[in-house]
């Protein structure tokens, strides 16, 4: 068992998070902008590997493609191509982007720390690992 990589991939920015190595612990790592994220996680893998890396991704109730779908697959690509043998699971990422922000309040964040979108990322990031671990739990 090994890290996993968890990532909120919005247009311009996405967040970043990861496990411990035994998978019991999320945590938000950074927010980079999403045209330069290979660069920042190509060596997050080199220096660390992951066994697999789980991307949020919108789902509609009725199923078929959110108006973000396509980019995230397209990222979902660029990273099978860069890293062939790392598994890449999809996550719902419905309300985690709410659900940071929340933590961001309960956690007494000021206000102007909470207006600084890099930290909401990559909280919704581990938001979306937590729910690929609690699955994997559940199966």
């Amino acid at each position: 068992m090994g890290r996993l990589l968890g990532l909120d991939v919005g247009a311009r920015r996405t967040g970043v998070a990861v496990t411990d190595a035994l998978q019991i612990a999320c945590s938000p790592h950074a927010t980079v902008e999403t045209s330069s994220l290979l660069q920042e996680v190509l060596p997050m893998h080199q220096r660390e590997p992951f066994d697999a890396v789980v991307i949020g991704k919108p789902m509609l109730i009725v199923g078929g493609a959110t108006d973000s779908s396509a980019m995230i697959d397209e990222v979902a690509a660029k990273l099978r191509k860069a890293l062939p043998s790392l598994p890449i699971h999809f996550v719902d990422e419905g309300n985690t982007s709410l659900e940071a922000s929340q933590i961001q309040l309960k956690g007494g964040m000021k206000k102007s720390q909470r207006r600084a979108k890099g930290s909401l990322d990559a909280i919704a990031a581990s938001l979306i690992l937590q729910r690929h671990l609690d699955a994997q739990t559940y199966k």
